[in-house]
């Protein structure tokens, strides 16, 4: 009785939903966004990548064992976490009106050799990621970059963030609404840790 009564309600509902489906409108609403996400605000930001261990001719320095997750960090206007995924970053790289291609930064190369910290200055350009390991074509600035080492950290020189010079259609306030620049998380300490829009 009880899936006869079950059945007889489902009809008498269908001409409802029927109707209200021809009601509803094309595109629905966007989601209300959560309360601890805000838009990412503008900053200078710091990238860093690590791998196992590293090679380098002089002109090419391969990351080796490379992390998944680049991490990015800024102290201004206000001390901010963020990450973002390698192979995005990568692919990133060339493909923005303001991006790392036309304005190459230089990175500190922080690494391991018999047991001792070696520091080198080098420019990166055209990134390459082969699995796991992550090729940079480099020049170097300062120091001496060894042919290989173990525990190898590269530090990114400063990105800016979204609208960092204006509002501007482009560069890292082109993403998609409602964080066209990328989004924040705020912790329950006040901190922010953030995703540009291109990193997710």
């Amino acid at each position: 009785m009880k899936r006869l009564s079950l059945g007889v309600a489902m009809l008498l509902l269908l001409p409802l939903c029927a109707l209200n489906a021809q009601a509803a409108p094309k595109s629905a609403p966007a989601p209300t966004p959560a309360s601890n996400v805000e838009p990412m605000p503008a900053a200078n930001w710091l990238f860093v990548q690590t791998g196992n261990g590293f090679q380098s001719d002089g002109k090419t320095l391969t990351l080796k064992g490379v992390g998944e997750q680049t991490l990015m960090f800024t102290d201004r206007p206000e001390r901010m976490t963020g990450d973002v995924s390698t192979a995005k970053f990568v692919s990133y790289w060339g493909s923005g009106k303001d991006d790392f291609e036309k304005d190459p930064p230089n990175a500190t190369v922080s690494t391991v050799v018999n047991g001792k910290t070696d520091l080198a200055v080098v420019e990166l350009r055209n990134p390459r990621l082969s699995g796991g390991n992550l090729t940079y074509d480099i020049r170097t600035l300062g120091g001496t970059l060894p042919d290989a080492g173990e525990h190898a950290s590269v530090f990114i020189d400063w990105w800016y963030g979204p609208a960092m010079y204006g509002p501007r259609p482009w560069g890292w306030g082109g993403g998609p609404r409602p964080y066209p620049g990328g989004r924040c998380w705020r912790g329950p300490y006040g901190h922010l840790h953030c995703q540009p829009w291109w990193g997710y």
